[in-house]
């Protein structure tokens, strides 16, 4: 890795904040600057939600007969935090004559990625407008992860084929219907709102803990109606099949 770059990118005018360290270099805080005599390593950490260049507390290379290149796994540990990330790089590139520098860019392997995601009894054009707006969310785009959610919103209503004009109507038919009870409707419709407010007012922009907020709460509709109902459903055969096997002519109140 190039000392070099690694300083231009530490350096104090590039110093961000996680709100805008998408724009900017990794983060060096003063209080806790990596001890030079160690080398850096820029990753991603998932406390301060920033690139940072984390010393490289220890390293283990392992080469790979096949297909013939060597992985190096780092124990990094965060300048600004002091937590620990695990990550690894490798050189196919460098062996190959396509990477002047040895090694790749590191990859993190602990805290992993984000995993999240709906269960699988949620209908798949559900889950994949959830799992763009986890992308989008990730990504730091927070006001596009909103209108994200309320595409949920909007798939749950075709999935249900509710009837009415507009998504407020729709949500409304469901509802009704009984489909899910006043508070998630209360949750259900800020959410819509947010997602409006997002999707068609330019001056409007949604703060990463509103976006957060709306994902909870898109994950929690969803799975409502579908992933929990669908394992009440299965407890409730699973109560019937032991009362109807009972020999002993009794019914056991397990409540």
């Amino acid at each position: 890795m190039n000392d070099t770059w690694l300083s231009n990118l530490a350096a104090p005018g590039n110093a961000c904040s996680g709100a805008d360290s998408e724009n900017a270099g990794p983060i060096m805080a003063e209080s806790a600057k990596p001890n030079k005599s160690k080398p850096t390593e820029v990753v991603e950490c998932s406390e301060c939600d920033a690139r940072v260049a984390a010393t490289v507390e220890s390293s283990y290379d392992v080469f790979l007969d096949d297909p013939g290149f060597t992985i190096r796994y780092l124990f990094l540990k965060c300048p600004r935090c002091a937590s620990a990330i695990l990550a690894h790089q490798d050189d196919e590139d460098a062996r190959y004559g396509q990477n002047p520098e040895r090694w790749s860019i590191p990859i993190r392997l602990y805290p992993p990625a984000s995993t999240r995601q709906l269960g699988v009894s949620v209908p798949e054009p559900i889950r994949n407008a959830f799992v763009e707006a986890v992308a989008c969310f990730e990504a730091k785009a927070f006001t596009a992860s909103a209108i994200m959610c309320r595409k949920v919103l909007e798939a749950v209503c075709v999935a249900h084929h509710a009837k009415g004009r507009g998504l407020a109507a729709q949500l409304k038919y469901l509802a009704d219907k009984g489909e899910f009870d006043k508070r998630l409707f209360d949750w259900i419709s800020a959410l819509r709102v947010a997602g409006n407010e997002a999707a068609h007012d330019v001056g409007v922009t949604i703060s990463r803990e509103d976006a957060g907020d709306l994902l909870d709460f898109a994950e929690v509709v969803t799975e409502y109606m579908y992933t929990f109902r669908e394992k009440y459903a299965a407890f409730q055969r699973r109560r019937s099949a032991r009362t109807n096997k009972d020999k002993s002519g009794f019914d056991v109140d397990l409540e």
